[in-house]
């Protein structure tokens, strides 16, 4: 069956079963932040525990005392009606009750946002449809430990337009709604009692208890966590604290000795509001479990820590009971560093596989992107750090067994002699072969002879444009596309675009170019990268480039002849068709200006893991990326990543069932038909819309199309630079004076050449 996926667009961018088991396999090693991996004095070992109950809800389950609260929906086939029950699962006796809801008036109730009382109560935001769901209306309501209906208060007009996120229930019963940058106060028998805004372009991220019985919120200001305290009588927010963890819960949790435990998807934390200082406790994949697929979390009182988890791409979830236990107590495994700059949810999920199942080996990951430490400023400079700080560990005695390459300037690792050659692995390998993985892709990252990696998966990145101006035939210069824009001077050549957008678009494959970084030489101050300087300083600078509402989308602007190009992102062999219609039929993939004419199509790879050369674990190593290449794929027989799989055998079968005609049936397998008793073919059904109108209605692709989307694969080759690079850094920083007039293109010239010829000289 095809996939069909929803597309949204804006404007830019781009049984009762316990199957406990302990699992003694977890080393005494953590998680850095680009530091030494460190020895541990405690672990949190887990035990985990399923559910048998086909209807339960594992993404708001909330943790009551020894209990835990969700709720479920059961189909009557006689009835064609659905139950809605509230579910409680004891952690103590192993058992579920389900107490049906029943509401005081008749209607087409939807309730979401819940939270639960001590004593099992209930309270909910519900939306109430008319008979057509075209309106609803928005209720505060409270329901007993029964499931009786006990207060229904109207907070329609209330919250008017605001999105509804949360709902909190402080000792006395009182009520806290928040939504947006509003949290809406309420007595303990639904009253309406006021308000609390903590300003206009703030936004309420998790609100809760402390340890402490106050209530607390934690919202986003200019990029920085804040946590406050409420005051309901006073109707305002209390003190303010520093240093609070961004956490990804939407509930703040008492904590063990502390006020409060916070995790950020990858660690735990206590928060002391006192010192307004965090203290890690543990992280999630030491105890085996990815911290981003954590829906709540809470302490249980007997000091162990529940963690209810579920997975949105295996559909897998569970319930960790984790329990502090000694390391020395733990039996030890050899570890294997992956170092990572932003350490997401793939190569979490990675790990955790691989360290349940290896008797060995076990994965720790060390991040160098640390959120937290970020102040949603100068996005430029946070990354420069994290790179920075990895470039340090690669070089010295800490060195990662593994790199993650997202993000990295591969050519200039690889002129290092950074990596270690996958090819002899690969040859000796009985799992694969180089056979098995698309020539294009291994010859993409193999560099002075090295294989340093063999993605998993990738996307593909272009530039259209008219082939009735720009050509049928894939690749131009940077000269053309300056001729280009010479020839259209009153139409923008891309939709808004910075003159930092512009230089990382003539950069990306022609950095290299202006440096040889086994002889430290470059180029910078010639006349082909002064021209550069000349037709960038055309562009606006970023902070003249302001979103308005009301403009056009960049497909109308493209058909009525305001925009000349469009980049192209292509992740699946649907993608290319609305591109072709943007273009009416006249979409020419010319791709990114690179100095030789050579086709600029972006590969972007997913999951590309290189094995460093000071690696001590190198079998190990390998025997990780080579299970994490075999995978299988999800339960419905589907690729389980975004985009395109190397693995021949894997992309020749979405290749072929993107083709395939396939029919709706009904339940005896017969064909449903249309009103024209023709039978409903499977496939398209997702759009995509923007905020102008414009729209697209996605259908099966061609044979043509997906040929065209296969095409581009071979010549698709990786990016050695990205926005964060430094090379990119001094070049934007040091053009600044000439694009202001204060200085000529051959003085800022002279400098860049200068600056990179140094960074080159020390980093090569």
């Amino acid at each position: 069956m095809k996939h069909t996926k929803k597309r949204t667009i804006c404007r830019r961018v781009l049984t009762l079963a316990l199957t406990a088991a302990m699992a003694f396999s977890l080393a005494a090693c953590g998680n850095s932040s680009g530091g030494e991996t460190e020895k541990k004095e405690w672990v949190w070992v887990p035990e985990f525990v399923t559910i048998e109950d086909e209807n339960v809800s594992y993404y708001d389950m909330q943790l009551v005392g020894d209990a835990l609260y969700y709720q479920s929906y059961d189909w009557d086939e006689d009835t064609q009606e659905s139950t809605q029950s509230v579910c409680k699962y004891s952690l103590a006796d192993k058992s579920t009750t389900k107490t049906p809801l029943h509401y005081s008036e008749e209607g087409n109730w939807n309730l979401n946002r819940t939270a639960f009382g001590p004593d099992g109560s209930m309270y909910g935001i519900a939306n109430v449809y008319n008979e057509d769901y075209s309106e609803s209306e928005t209720f505060l309501c409270k329901f007993d430990d029964q499931g009786n209906q006990i207060y229904v208060e109207d907070m329609t007009d209330l919250v008017a337009d605001s999105y509804v996120d949360s709902i909190a229930i402080d000792g006395e019963g009182r009520i806290y709604v928040s939504g947006d940058s509003n949290i809406w106060l309420f007595d303990a028998d639904g009253n309406k009692r006021g308000s609390v805004s903590v300003g206009d372009g703030n936004w309420i991220r998790s609100m809760g208890s402390g340890k402490d019985g106050k209530m607390y919120i934690c919202y986003y200001n200019n990029g920085n966590s804040v946590l406050s305290d409420i005051d309901f009588d006073g109707k305002k927010t209390g003190g303010t604290y520093e240093n609070f963890p961004s956490g990804n819960s939407d509930r703040l949790k008492p904590g063990i000795d502390k006020d409060f435990l916070v995790q950020d998807g990858s660690k735990v934390y206590e928060y002391d509001v006192k010192s307004q200082k965090a203290e890690e406790l543990f992280t999630w994949l030491d105890s085996d479990i990815n911290g981003n697929y954590v829906q709540s979390f809470g302490l249980l009182e007997d000091g162990r820590i529940l963690a209810v988890t579920s997975d949105w791409e295996t559909n897998e979830n569970s319930i960790a009971l984790l329990t502090k236990t000694k390391a020395s107590e733990v039996p030890q495994k050899e570890t294997i560093v992956v170092g990572s700059l932003y350490g997401g949810s793939d190569i979490q999920s990675a790990a955790v596989k691989f360290n349940k199942s290896n008797d060995k080996y076990r994965i720790s990951i060390r991040g160098y992107l640390d959120f937290n430490s970020w102040n949603g400023e100068d996005y430029e400079a946070y990354m420069a750090d994290g790179i920075n700080r990895m470039n340090n560990d690669i070089t010295s005695s800490n060195c990662p067994d593994i790199l993650d390459l997202s993000g990295l300037n591969i050519k200039q690792l690889a002129a290092k002699g950074v990596f270690e050659d996958l090819g002899a692995y690969l040859d000796k390998s009985e799992k694969v072969s180089r056979e098995d993985f698309l020539q294009n892709v291994l010859e993409a990252y193999t560099l002075n002879g090295t294989l340093i990696s063999i993605p998993y998966s990738f996307q593909m990145q272009t530039v259209v444009g008219k082939g009735s101006e720009v050509g049928k035939e894939m690749g131009w210069t940077i000269d053309d596309l300056i001729a280009y824009a010479d020839a259209h001077p009153d139409t923008q050549l891309f939709d808004n675009v910075s003159k930092e957008q512009i230089m990382l678009y003539l950069m990306v494959y022609n950095a290299d170019s202006f440096i040889d970084w086994s002889t430290g030489e470059c180029n910078f101050d010639t006349d082909e990268f002064k021209s550069i300087l000349n037709f960038v300083n055309r562009f606006p600078d970023q902070d003249e480039i302001k979103w308005d509402e009301d403009d056009l989308s960049t497909p109308n602007k493209i058909q009525k002849g305001q925009v000349l190009l469009y980049e192209e992102n292509i992740y699946d062999f649907d993608e290319i068709q609305m591109c072709n219609e943007i273009f009416q039929g006249d979409a020419s993939y010319i791709g990114y200006p690179t100095t030789d004419g050579s086709a600029g199509c972006m590969l972007a790879a997913n999951q590309a893991y290189a094995i460093t050369s000071k690696s001590k674990q190198k079998d190990g190593a390998w025997e990780f990326i080579e299970e994490f290449l075999t995978r299988e794929d999800d339960s419905n027989g589907r690729f389980n990543s975004f985009g395109f799989p190397t693995l021949k055998s894997k992309l020749s079968a979405m290749a072929e069932e993107a083709v395939k005609v396939q029919y709706y049936t009904d339940e005896n397998g017969e064909p449903v038909l249309d009103d024209n008793g023709e039978p409903i073919v499977m496939g398209g059904g997702s759009s995509v819309s923007y905020q102008d109108g414009w729209t697209y209605e996605y259908r099966m692709p061609t044979q043509e199309e997906v040929d065209l989307v296969m095409s581009l694969m071979e010549i698709a080759k990786p990016v050695t630079y990205s926005q964060g690079d430094e090379v990119l850094n001094i070049i934007n920083e040091e053009a600044a004076p000439f694009y202001k007039g204060q200085k000529s293109v051959d003085e800022v010239a002279s400098v860049i050449q200068s600056r990179i010829k140094i960074y080159v000289g020390e980093n090569k």
